[in-house]
């Protein structure tokens, strides 16, 4: 009912009769399945939630998540999907509509060999889908893999749509792990070499409108600054389909898995990412399985982004919560430190150069106070 219904009296007032029409309901809410993967890993407590705000003139960046489990060993999964397009949305739309079922369809098992596998002929397929369905536009491509099950995260990529961990119980200042890798040649001392070594191909900088040379170092033909990615078929050999894939084991602490289009990450820190990501998490209520403040932090990382530099480009960030193991709830002072210090031990924490400051300005320093 609207503002005036709930205190209009029974006849009238003001002249207005009381209407006989039935008030408007939409469709009842869908009846969740509980044995569902999706609701499954809900229990569990691994949520997720994706927030963007899309450029008026470019609306190239897509999303998606999928819950499943493995063919064979029924393991249980959830993967998030990032695609930056460019020369139009078609590659973009093709990844999200495609790639994360093609994996789960190979994964009879999801260990780190059959995940990495799965990962690279689905890629491979996925290119050879979006020159089919427009050869002249591609993508970035960032897949991030959580199971459940083995409480490990695979991230897959092409691209520098980049994504990282930021444990739960990380200190202010501490770095997120490194989970995705660039693949801009200047970021990139090896896909450089290999785009040097292709016949035909020229390595420089594109020019200004006075014609003086601006800006990264390209690929020409084609003229890529990141040369692994999908579609791009004008740019031949320089694209490379197959992904970086790396897995590492989830920290008994729980964490975040936060993964962004370069709309966040051009304007904002890493580190930055992972202050907002820290304090959200000291300050969420209730179990994980029903913390709101997965949307809300997702929300923030964008909104943080913008707030630093404006709107430059789409701007997309997913973040999945990854609880706690239950045994480490009930570790004493000494064992839950003990266990924290040997996954970080087993883990490559993200270094100065790379969380240098973004490309438009510093990228801010976020109180965690």
């Amino acid at each position: 009912l609207g503002f005036a219904e709930l205190f209009r009296s029974p006849d009238s007032l003001m002249g207005f009769r009381k209407s006989s029409a039935k008030p408007k309901t939409g469709p009842p809410p869908p009846v969740e399945d509980e044995e569902s993967p999706t609701v499954r890993m809900r229990n569990l407590g691994y949520t997720y939630a994706t927030s963007e705000t899309r450029h008026p003139k470019k609306k190239e960046d897509k999303h998606t998540i999928l819950s499943f489990e493995s063919v064979v060993t029924k393991e249980l999964c959830t993967a998030a999907l990032i695609a930056d397009g460019h020369n139009g949305d078609a590659a973009a739309t093709v990844a999200q509509e495609f790639l994360l079922h093609a994996i789960s369809a190979r994964l009879d098992r999801a260990d780190e060999a059959s995940i990495h596998a799965a990962c690279t002929e689905a890629f491979g397929e996925l290119h050879e889908r979006c020159l089919k369905a427009n050869p002249l536009s591609g993508s970035t491509v960032t897949v991030c893999l959580v199971n459940a099950t083995r409480r490990e995260v695979t991230c897959a990529n092409v691209g520098d749509t980049f994504a990282i961990l930021v444990p739960n119980m990380s200190e202010f200042g501490d770095k997120p792990v490194t989970l995705s890798t660039s693949h801009r040649m200047m970021d990139n001392p090896e896909e450089m070499e290999r785009v040097k070594g292709l016949a035909g191909v020229e390595v420089k900088q594109g020019t200004n409108a006075l014609g003086k040379p601006f800006g990264d170092l390209r690929a020409w033909p084609g003229g890529l600054a990141v040369v692994r990615g999908v579609g791009d078929g004008d740019c031949g050999a320089v694209v490379s389909c197959v992904p970086s894939c790396k897995t590492v084991q989830l920290p008994p602490m729980g964490c975040s898995v936060v993964l962004a289009s370069d709309g966040v990450w051009d304007s904002l820190r890493y580190s930055a990412a992972a202050s907002i990501i820290r304090k959200a998490c000291l300050k969420k209520k209730g179990t994980p399985a029903t913390w709101p403040g997965v949307l809300a932090t997702a929300k923030e990382v964008v909104g943080a982004a913008i707030s630093k530099a404006g709107l430059m480009d789409d701007t997309t960030a997913t973040v999945l919560y990854c609880p706690s193991m239950p045994e480490f709830e009930e570790m004493d002072m000494d064992s839950s430190k003990h266990a924290k210090d040997l996954w970080e031990g087993s883990v490559e924490f993200m270094d100065d150069e790379t969380d240098k400051a973004p490309k438009y300005g510093a990228g801010g320093i976020i109180n965690e106070s």
